[in-house]
């Protein structure tokens, strides 16, 4: 392991610690159209239901990286150069049964509700699509494969219990359940959280670790094994509603692991305070939302100051030099990361 590596690790050991702070900056283009590789060598050009046999797998990986042929990973600015199973597909919805929608010009993967009434999910022994874990794990397989040590292969995006609640069961269905149909609920919640923690350490078992440990989905390398989770759901939830039925899911997928982080974005940061008070997650990533669909930067500053006082705090977004001095100067620099993402350099 070469020295940048070896000081970069020692870093981030210390943000964890809340005694060192990371700044790096990304290309931030928006996404896109979809990039679809199908099995017959063509891309998808129209919207589609998608099914795992029809997908291209070596199109999928990325391409062979010689920028580090010395066999160290690339670090980019303050964090670790990362490589993950196609991002885009939405892979516990997948793997639990829900089916998946492409959109093209959309730019992204969907999955349909799957339960339309609690009987429909208590009469069937398990929703499970095997094919989609299968792909999963070969791709990632494969991506320890080919990236050879030059980027830390990490989860892609596994989407929290209370986002799977709301994809699985529709936002109708899940609401009316916090009151009509509890114990379904909590049933339900026990389940998908599971999935998610043995897909999660199915992953790991198969990502050599970095210097006795993981990088998380940011880049961020933590002296154990990592996981990212969130609950982009709780947008339409009550903090208290948060607190009471998801939090004690998210601690669970947290406590399965070394370290956690939990994603939030800048528009839902009503779950904070129960957040703070959990030993774990023990990192809060907060994406920022461009105005005007989010609050403005100088309005949150009280709730940052507030997270790092508690945790380490990742913040990620279209930020320029004058939003990056303004975050610096404002709040606490022991355990705070700044990802600030640019159009253009």
């Amino acid at each position: 392991m070469n020295e940048d590596v070896s000081a970069l690790i020692e870093r981030h050991q210390r943000w964890w610690a809340r005694e060192a702070t990371l700044i790096t900056q990304v290309a931030g283009a928006p996404l896109g159209d979809l990039w679809l590789p199908l099995a017959d060598g063509t891309l998808a050009t129209r919207d589609m239901d998608l099914t795992p046999d029809l997908l291209d797998f070596e199109r999928l990986l990325p391409g062979q990286d010689d920028a580090d042929a010395d066999g160290g990973v690339a670090i980019h600015g303050d964090i670790f150069r990362t490589t993950t199973a196609f991002g885009r597909v939405p892979w516990l919805e997948a793997i639990l049964g829900a089916p998946v929608r492409a959109t093209i010009q959309g730019g992204s993967m969907r999955t349909k509700p799957l339960v339309e009434n609690w009987t429909d999910w208590s009469t069937v022994p398990a929703y499970r699509n095997d094919a989609w874990y299968a792909l999963l794990l070969r791709l990632t397989e494969a991506l320890v494969e080919r990236a050879g040590g030059r980027a830390a292969v990490v989860q892609p995006t596994l989407r929290g219990p209370s986002d799977l609640a709301e994809a699985l069961l529709g936002p109708e269905l899940l609401s009316f359940s916090l009151y009509d149909h509890p114990a379904a609920l909590r049933s339900f919640l026990e389940e998908t959280t599971a999935v998610f923690v043995e897909v999660l350490h199915a992953l790991l078992a198969r990502i050599p670790p970095l210097a006795g440990g993981y990088v998380s989905p940011f880049g961020i390398w933590a002296p154990g094994t990592v996981v990212r989770t969130q609950c982009d759901a709780s947008a339409f939830l009550s903090g208290r509603h948060y607190a009471e039925w998801f939090l004690p899911y998210d601690v669970r997928i947290a406590e399965s692991v070394d370290y956690a982080f939990i994603h939030l974005h800048s528009c839902s940061l009503h779950t904070v305070d129960a957040l703070l008070e959990m030993p774990r997650p023990q990192a809060i990533q907060v994406t920022l939302e461009a105005a005007p669909s989010g609050p403005l930067l100088q309005d949150m500053l009280p709730t940052f100051r507030q997270i790092l006082a508690v945790k380490p705090l990742l913040l990620e977004g279209q930020l320029d030099d004058d939003d990056v001095a303004l975050l610096l100067d404002a709040l606490p620099t022991g355990g705070l990361a700044i990802i600030a993402r640019r159009a253009a350099w």
